[in-house]
């Protein structure tokens, strides 16, 4: 160092803020010399003259002589073309194409949604203790509550919104109960076809309240958020069912699936929750699920046609158009009743020795389809008209088997 091969005897050095000087080592190098270094910035102008008249200028006239277009190697645009660059760069970390670029302005009300979740991580203590109490109320008590609740939603016994936590408690202790060791019988209360339908129904409801309600958008929002992971769950739980080595499970599986997989309203769900997403009312984190759960969906749906052999799904049929036939005259109408009653007298025989042996009475006899779009009026109508066309052809069994079954 040539400040201490001249120094004699203890002396004082005045520096700029250049960040070597700031270093400890230069600072404890200097105590060892008997030397005080005095750092102010600003200084550099003034302790270093070279800086300003030669450094400088030179520098600005480099930049000058290199400013232009640059071709980075070995570093691909979008196409197939090396990366080009207007400016000189020393490292790849100092690429940024934003750097002119200003930020567009958005309203507060046109913002994203911003996610609300809140994660606590208890102690291990307390974690222990709450997994003995999931442990104990999936034995004991979960089916009987949930099924208590689900009456109360269902009849409007409850209050206003309580479905958010009926929701929330299923999609806890279901996955607590996968994780933990799945067995479908401690759940078996909400996972059945009449749980998607609820969840579904839900998830509908609160989309249309966000619409409608504008000044609780955001609430509506969060509930939607928590029956979409509900909806999830029950996939994963589905999914699970699937991988189990009980055959019934895997039967009870196939059941749920087919339906889900065969009516309109549950096929096509998650198409109308991507099409209905909006950044502005629905949160990142509810995209997230909702891309997770559109992946379970056709993982499900790739399961099940590969062992199906494809799946027969269900198509909206128009409602058939009946003619009313009117009849010409009251005599016609007479002769009609007439003639019913004196068919009736000579079936009532028959009839009677059918019902004293129920044994004859086939049980495979199906009078509504519950799959169709058309009204359950006018299939009421259907299987009165088939009834009255048995008894008629005097296929008596068949028409008592559509009567037991009409009602």
């Amino acid at each position: 160092m040539v400040w201490g091969a001249l120094l004699r005897r203890p002396a004082m050095l005045v520096w700029d803020s250049f960040r070597r000087h700031l270093v400890e080592d230069t600072k404890k190098r200097l105590q060892e010399m008997k030397t005080d270094p005095v750092i102010l910035g600003g200084l550099t102008h003034c302790l270093q003259p070279l800086d300003v008249s030669v450094n400088k200028p030179f520098k600005d006239s480099m930049r000058k002589l290199f400013s232009g277009t640059y071709v980075l190697k070995d570093i691909k645009s979008i196409g197939n073309e090396d990366l080009i660059y207007h400016k000189p760069v020393a490292s790849l970390s100092a690429l940024d194409f934003n750097h002119d670029k200003h930020k567009v302005k958005r309203p507060k009300n046109r913002l994203p949604m911003k996610d609300g979740s809140i994660e606590r991580r208890s102690t291990l203590s307390i974690r222990l203790i709450l997994k003995e109490f999931c442990i104990e109320f999936l034995n004991g008590a979960y089916n009987t509550l949930m099924h208590q609740v689900k009456e109360d939603l269902v009849r409007a016994k409850a209050q206003s919104n309580d479905e958010s936590y009926y929701l929330w408690a299923m999609k806890f202790f279901m996955e607590f109960n996968r994780h933990y060791k799945f067995e479908v019988k401690l759940v078996s209360e909400t996972m059945s076809l009449q749980s998607f339908h609820f969840v579904q129904t839900q998830l509908e409801t609160y989309y249309e309240m966000m619409t409608s309600d504008k000044k609780k958008i955001h609430l509506w929002s969060r509930r939607m958020h928590i029956a979409l992971r509900a909806y999830q769950e029950l996939l994963m739980t589905l999914m699970a069912m699937d991988k189990s080595g009980d055959p019934s499970v895997q039967e009870s599986a196939r059941v749920i699936k087919s339906n889900i997989f065969y009516v309109i309203e549950y096929r096509e769900l998650i198409l109308t929750l991507m099409l209905n997403f909006d950044e502005i009312k629905m949160s990142r984190g509810y995209l997230k699920d909702l891309l997770e759960t559109t992946h379970i969906f056709l993982k499900l749906l790739e399961h099940f046609c590969s062992r199906s052999r494809g799946v027969v799904v269900q198509q909206k049929q128009k409602a058939r158009s009946r003619k009313k036939q009117k009849s010409s005259t009251a005599n016609s109408q007479t002769a009609t009743v007439q003639s019913g009653a004196e068919l009736w007298i000579e079936m009532e025989p028959q009839i009677t020795t059918i019902l004293q042996t129920p044994e004859s009475i086939p049980d495979d006899v199906v009078p509504f389809d519950p799959t169709s779009d058309i009204p359950v009026d006018d299939q009421k109508v259907d299987a009165i008209t088939k009834i009255k066309t048995a008894l008629k052809e005097w296929r008596f069994e068949e028409a008592l088997a559509l009567l037991r079954a009409s009602r």
